[in-house]
Order: C-alpha cells, then structure tokens, then sequence
C-alpha cells in the first residue's frame, strides 16, 4: 500500500512539515505496511529513510512557477498514478492539482482543509470554481479544526466534512528540558511563537503586553518568529529558527503560551500545532475565540479564549493568570492531560479508517 500526500514540504520549521512528518510517523505505527511518496513545493532532503518514519520519498515536482508546474503534469500524474491513495494537505494548491493530475485513474481522494489554502480561495472567482469542483470529486474532505470546516460550509453548504484535529507528540514535550543560561536570564516571561504574519495576531499580543506591563516589572516576552528586531520593542525577545532542545527549553521555562490568531481576509489558522505544543509542555494557554484556537485550546480548562482584536481583554487574561498561583496550576494540570488525549496516534486511526487500510 501506499500513500502519496502532497504538501508544502517536510521541514521541522512549519506547520505543513510538522503535520506531514508527525501523520506519516503514526500512520507507520498504526499501519506498517504503508509506504509514503511525498510531493512538495520546496526541495527537502530528498529521498529519505529514517529511524522515526517509513521509507519516504519526496520529490519537489508541485514548482510555484505556474509554466514549470504545467510542464511537470505529466511526471505528477504518473507518480499518482503509482500509489493507491491520494491524500492532498489542503485545498489550494494540492487539492486541486490532486484532483486534475488523477483524472481517469479512479484512485482515492481525500483532501484535508487546513487553513488559508482551504477558504481563501473560495473567495477568489476562478479559483474558487475549481475549489468547489475538487472538493466535490474528493473521496472525502476532512478538517483540521471545526472553524476550518464551518468556514467552508459557508461557501458550499452540503459539503460532507469530517473534522480530525492535529495531534502532538506527548513524550517528545515532556522530556526533562536541558539547562540554558540564555533561557534563565529571561525569567519569568510569556511565550509566542509563528511566522510573522497578520493572521497570527501579534499586533494584539504585543499591546496586551504593553498593557500589562507596568504590572509586572521583571516580566519579559519572548517570541519565537521570523519577525522584526525592532529596538523599541521593550521587554520583547525574538529568537528564529531554534533547535528543538532549546525550543522544549523555551516552552518548558514560560510562565504561559500566548498567540491571538485573526481572520485577515480569510487568511486564517487552521489549527495551531503550538497550542498543543504549549500544552505538553504543561503551560497555560490564551488564545482567540471564533477561529481554530476553539478546538486546540480548552476554555477555562487548560486556558482562556478571548475575542478577536480585543488586546485589552487579553491583556485581562493575562494578568488574571499570571497573578493566580492556584489558576495557573489549574490550567498547567489541565493542559498536561489535555494534550495526553491528543495523540498523532489518535488521529493515523481517525485516517486510516478514511484509507480503510
């Protein structure tokens, strides 16, 4: 059996790369039998064979210069042609291309709605037309959060989707974290992390940090981004492309986890694998309403949900936990078993039943 997914590519630094790696490590666990063809937009390490996922080769033919990507078709198909599932990580392009490329070949479909590439383009006219038709040949659509779906519904009401939400690797996030200096300096501090885009909120992250504080002396905040490195930035950290020790490091020092994800013209977070991360780490969690933070973060359990653009409402959240002893270890505890139950195993299973393996 095997498997081809197409996807952005299988970088440990993006969302996309994390959720392709962790799926084809626990579809191997659950199934391993299958074998993995992977078809990306940026070239990775090529063809891979690792301790921790199956025998895996990638092949970055799905070229963003449209005349290349026409030229290469062909080869896509014939690679389509050669597997016996056909399982594209979001709509635009993948699904789309998927769709195209297996014309005729009555191969499985499923197409899984992460975020932007999923709605966006249902509001652009030609694209959207081909959106509609993809999703409407697929096999089954799938979600990766209720917001994602609803936020297609809208678009095509009859729609059959069914939502499995990311997992995350429990026992990677609760290993002993090792010791940095840097880290230490820092203390106490509040976390962010994601790409320096409107979607993510940071604008409103930032204020609410502002507001706070004054509060707060000895606080700092540390976020985790491409951003910019601006000296007026008081009390902000920035660090970029860490490893993961001294990621686990950061998360496990943090007094909570913090990221305001926003609907900026349907650009928007489809899940948020941070959010779990966070969690794992046993950290409490602020994060908006409305949006994929819904099915990631758990309100007044593990965390607390605020309205979208509202920073001094956040910035409430925060001081809220960040003076309660008793809340925060309320929250961490939450957390903790929160993302024990959120399993990347939980989720092959959920796919592997959709495969009917």
């Amino acid at each position: 059996m095997k498997i081809c997914y197409l996807n952005h590519n299988l970088e440990s630094n993006t969302g996309a790369g994390r959720f392709c790696s962790a799926l084809m490590n626990a579809m191997k666990a659950v199934a391993p039998e299958v074998k993995f063809t992977v078809l990306t937009s940026e070239t990775g390490s090529g063809l891979r064979s690792t301790k921790s996922y199956a025998y895996t080769e990638e092949q970055p033919v799905i070229y963003p210069n449209k005349f290349r990507l026409l030229l290469a078709l062909p080869k896509i198909r014939a690679i389509l042609k050669d597997c016996d599932i056909i399982h594209a990580l979001d709509g635009w392009p993948y699904g789309v291309i998927a769709a195209l490329c297996s014309l005729g070949l009555g191969k499985k479909i499923i197409i899984t709605a992460i975020g932007t590439g999923a709605i966006q383009p249902l509001y652009r006219p030609l694209k959207k037309w081909f959106m509609r038709w993809a999703y409407q040949k697929a096999y089954l659509v799938t979600a990766v959060s209720n917001n994602t779906k609803k936020e297609i519904l809208k678009v095509i009401p009859n729609l059959k989707i069914e939502v499995v939400s990311h997992g995350v690797d429990f026992d990677k996030f609760r290993r002993a974290a090792e010791k940095y200096e840097r880290i230490e300096k820092l203390k106490p501090y509040i976390l962010s992390i994601g790409a320096w885009k409107p979607r993510k909120g940071f604008e409103y992250s930032l204020a609410a940090f502002n507001e706070i504080k004054a509060k707060f002396p000895r606080l700092n905040y540390v976020i985790i981004s491409n951003g910019p490195r601006e000296k007026n930035m008081e009390r902000v950290v920035f660090f970029d492309n860490v490893e993961e020790n001294f990621l686990i490091a950061l998360y496990k020092n943090a007094e909570l986890f913090i990221l305001l994800p926003q609907d900026v013209g349907k650009d928007i977070e489809g899940f948020g694998l941070v959010f779990l991360e966070a969690a794992a780490c046993g950290l409490p969690v602020i994060a908006t309403q409305e949006t994929s933070a819904d099915d990631a973060v758990l309100d007044g359990t593990n965390g607390i949900l605020v309205p979208p653009e509202d920073y001094r409402v956040a910035a409430e959240a925060l001081g809220k936990i960040l003076k309660d002893n008793s809340l925060s270890s309320k929250f961490a505890e939450a957390s903790l078993d929160f993302a024990k139950r959120m399993t990347w195993q939980k989720a092959a299973f959920a796919y592997r039943k959709i495969y009917e393996l």
